[in-house]
């Protein structure tokens, strides 16, 4: 047990360190957007522009919405790539704002930190557009410290007043729509103050449209898994809950 807290404390520091020397928080989101190709499928890492509480301030300035980028998604494109027949690239991703309307052009939103979301009406109102359009929202890495999930429901309650969050336990169809996912007992990347948990958000059919990685931050396998830094049995099942998102998305 002590060897295991060790090793996972080992990951934590070096991630830290190789993001605090990352110099890359002046992105031209314009430049990023142009060099994407509209025929094949594109991750959409969402950025919110207001934070609430604080964040490790040891990423020197990288915000919350940007916490394993970029690294997370070429690694999970190229997985994606591999294991499915889904068209895309280990450079189909790129970066849009929540109250912008070309939201619209995506199937699929990743949002990460959304505990510190702030959002705003704009971003509320932009985001409710998408979901009732047919959108999805994948909302990943946060966790049980005080606040982070009532700031999170509570923006998702302007969103939609009339719907909340939902436990999803393991018969829900997300998890065997590509692999028959055995488990939600999943090991988390790093301490958490909980145990992590999947919540989704249905539409009035029944349709799963958000889904949040509680307790959790399957980004951060993902962001690693080329480095042997975790266990490669854990990194393929943060791969399994990515793909079978993806899947679902694509397919209901």
């Amino acid at each position: 047990m002590k060897k295991a807290k060790l090793f996972l404390y080992s990951v934590i520091l070096v991630a830290a360190l190789a993001v605090m020397v990352w110099p890359g928080n002046g992105l031209d989101l314009e430049t990023e957007q142009a060099r994407i190709d509209p025929n094949v499928f594109n991750f959409v890492r969402i950025r919110y522009n207001g934070f609430v509480g604080s964040w490790m301030g040891g990423r020197m300035g990288v915000p919350p919405w940007m916490h394993d980028y970029d690294r997370a998604e070429r690694n999970f494109l190229k997985i994606l790539s591999e294991l499915t027949t889904i068209e895309t690239t280990e450079e189909s991703y790129l970066i849009l704002d929540l109250d912008d309307p070309r939201i619209m052009n995506y199937p699929i939103l990743y949002v990460s930190e959304p505990g510190y979301w702030n959002c705003t009406e704009a971003e509320t109102g932009n985001l409710r557009e998408y979901l009732l359009r047919g959108g999805f929202v994948i909302f990943d890495d946060f966790r049980d410290n005080p606040g982070e999930w009532n700031n999170f429901t509570s923006c998702m309650n302007e969103v939609f007043p009339d719907r909340s969050m939902e436990r999803l336990t393991i018969d829900h169809p997300v998890f065997n729509c590509f692999y028959n996912i055995e488990s939600l007992d999943m090991v988390p990347p790093y301490g958490v103050p909980g145990v992590p948990e999947f919540y989704g958000m249905s539409d009035d059919k029944g349709r799963l449209q958000v889904v949040a990685n509680f307790n959790n931050d399957i980004g951060d396998y993902w962001e690693w898994s080329d480095q042997s830094l975790v266990p490669m049995q854990l990194s393929n099942e943060a791969y399994k809950f990515g793909i079978n998102y993806i899947v679902y998305a694509l397919t209901h």
